[in-house]
């Protein structure tokens, strides 16, 4: 595993998908923080205040929702784009690889390479799971509040696995991955 190279498909769908989930979760902190629809209704109404104008606590949520809207769109539309790229990032490692997952039966592994493909397995199942919630949110489908809360919790796996992917990097290029980011940008070991 150490002399892996990476086609230009693995490369170009693993850049494509880390910059939507960073973009995903800039949404997300957006939304939980500066533009809070409660953040944002205190603003509107100590603003228009200034002016001397007056509108009820609901006018003025209604207004931070409707500011908040366009950003909220762009989740959306992040998230079709991500079930595309994970579909071809699926697809691109059952040509490339096969269907199989060596990490849970082979002997020729390592323990951490083992290690290595239950995060990565335990990682898409639980991409998979964002991506079927955050559907069913938008498509009315289920018991919306599960999925609400079951969709909520992406983030902390999301996190997690962008912490652990980090380190694993690091210890890779101190260890026996030398060069691993090279390779994730052109393919070639420099």
């Amino acid at each position: 595993m150490t002399n892996q190279n990476f086609s230009l498909p693995h490369r170009l769908l693993h850049w494509l998908i880390a910059f939507t989930m960073l973009f995903i979760l800039m949404t997300i902190f957006l939304r939980e923080n500066w533009m809070s629809k409660y953040y944002m209704r205190d603003v509107i109404l100590n603003y228009l205040g200034t002016f001397n104008v007056e509108i009820s606590t609901d006018q003025a949520m209604k207004i931070a929702k409707a500011i908040r809207g366009n950003m909220w769109q762009w989740h959306i539309n992040a998230g079709y784009l991500l079930i595309g790229l994970y579909v071809l990032r699926l697809l691109t490692n059952v040509k490339e690889k096969g269907m199989k997952l060596s990490f849970l039966s082979s002997k020729e592994l390592t323990s951490k390479e083992k290690m290595e493909g239950w995060v990565y397995f335990i990682f898409y199942v639980c991409i998979a799971g964002s991506l079927i919630t955050g559907m069913s949110l938008i498509y009315d489908v289920g018991d919306h509040e599960l999925m609400e809360d079951l969709h909520k919790m992406s983030l902390y796996y999301l996190v997690s696995f962008i912490i652990i992917h980090f380190l694993g990097i690091i210890m890779g290029e101190l260890r026996d991955k030398k060069n691993i980011v090279s390779k994730m940008i052109h393919g070639k070991n420099n």
